[in-house]
């Protein structure tokens, strides 16, 4: 991912069955974010008289050296700014919490090999509000990175239906490629949020990215492809929904963007209809990634069962077969994974955990084959 200063709020939100939407905003929401926001461009960009205006004179930052608390002065802190010296960074508001006089927020600050996770304490006198403590932690970027692809279409045909993005599909493989020691990005083609649906508020996974601040925030604001540099990536994952079928056969960009990397000995991963966005991914020689790849989708079956063969503008695995796959498909929705070398795909939502462990297996086992080299 390109650095450069990116400053959001990420809202907070309530969890329902099929969708997923925000709370309206605190009445004293802007006059927080104007601290905050105070206080990141005063620091990415070198302005003490920001960071000035951020801080409570009688502020103080707090953190942990050698099982230590450290307790440094903001006087101290702004002093320290050289005016004018831009960080080489990205910056964002992952979480706000406002009640009566006082706010808590977390602030995520990303270099290019280091994180910084901020939790801020604020108050507020009269109308504005300050910042009290700072607490942070420094913690070092995974250098394994996977992209996961998203589609930005949210219109299921002439139905008046929505469709969009399958959370499940995201977080059971996010978690356990999280847990692996993997950063994670999202890019789709208009970036930022796509309507969501497959909520299933008893699945402990799903659960954990919505209430995981910094997953979420990335689920809900990701990139556009010409901010995405594909040479940082070990792998792509395809995540499925409808809307993939309407959006990624024909986005040229992240067609490169997945060449360069399976070309770059990356591995690429689609389950259900993502690998929608791998029907017309051509490599340098001029032929489909997935001619003669064993590999598997949704299946037309699956398609048929549910009633949306006649809505979609192709039958996924049709277009695959047509394009010299080696199709295979288990019967409807049962959990199925193919691996063909670096092609792994797996059927439908049931799969993909599976086609997760498939995934960080496969990249541990090019990892060790690079570093034997």
């Amino acid at each position: 991912m390109k650095s450069t200063a990116l400053f959001f709020y990420c809202c907070m939100f309530w969890m329902g069955l099929t969708q997923l939407q925000a709370q309206p905003p605190h009445p004293q929401e802007a006059a927080v974010l104007e601290a905050l926001y105070a206080y990141i461009n005063g620091r990415n960009l070198g302005s003490p008289q920001l960071l000035e205006r951020a801080f409570h004179p009688e502020a103080d930052l707090r953190y942990m050296k050698r099982d230590a608390l450290h307790i440094w002065t903001a006087e101290d802190y702004i002093s320290k700014v050289q005016p004018g010296q831009k960080k080489n960074c990205v910056a964002r508001v992952i979480s706000l919490d406002i009640e009566g006089d006082a706010a808590q927020a977390k602030i995520e600050i990303e270099y290019p090999t280091v994180k910084f996770v901020d939790y801020l304490n604020l108050l507020r006198e009269g109308q504005q509000w300050r910042i009290a403590v700072k607490s942070f932690s420094k913690v070092p970027r995974p250098k394994k990175r996977v992209l996961f692809v998203l589609t930005s279409h949210e219109q299921l045909g002439e139905t008046g239906k929505k469709t969009g993005v399958h959370v499940g599909e995201v977080s059971h493989v996010y978690k356990p490629l999280h847990d692996a020691g993997y950063a994670i990005d999202f890019v789709s083609p208009k970036g930022r949020q796509t309507y969501m649906y497959g909520v299933d508020i008893n699945d402990p996974m799903t659960n954990w990215l919505l209430r995981n601040g910094s997953a979420y925030y990335q689920l809900t604001h990701a990139l556009k492809p010409e901010q995405v540099d594909p040479m940082a990536y070990a792998a792509v994952y395809y995540v499925g929904g409808h809307g993939t079928l309407w959006d990624l056969p024909d986005h040229q960009p992240l067609a490169t963007i997945t060449k360069t990397i399976y070309e770059n000995n990356g591995v690429v991963a689609a389950v259900c209809h993502g690998a929608a966005g791998l029907v017309n991914v051509t490599l340098s020689d001029g032929t489909y990634l997935v001619n003669g790849k064993q590999m598997t989708s949704f299946t037309n079956r699956e398609e048929r069962d549910i009633q949306q063969d006649t809505h979609v503008p192709f039958l996924l695995e049709s277009m695959l077969r047509q394009r010299g796959a080696v199709f295979s498909g288990a019967e409807n929705w049962q959990t199925h994974v193919v691996v063909d070398g670096r092609l792994i795909t797996g059927q439908n939502s049931a799969s993909a955990h599976k086609m997760a462990l498939e995934l960080i297996q496969t990249l541990e086992s090019n990892a060790s084959s690079a570093s034997v080299k």
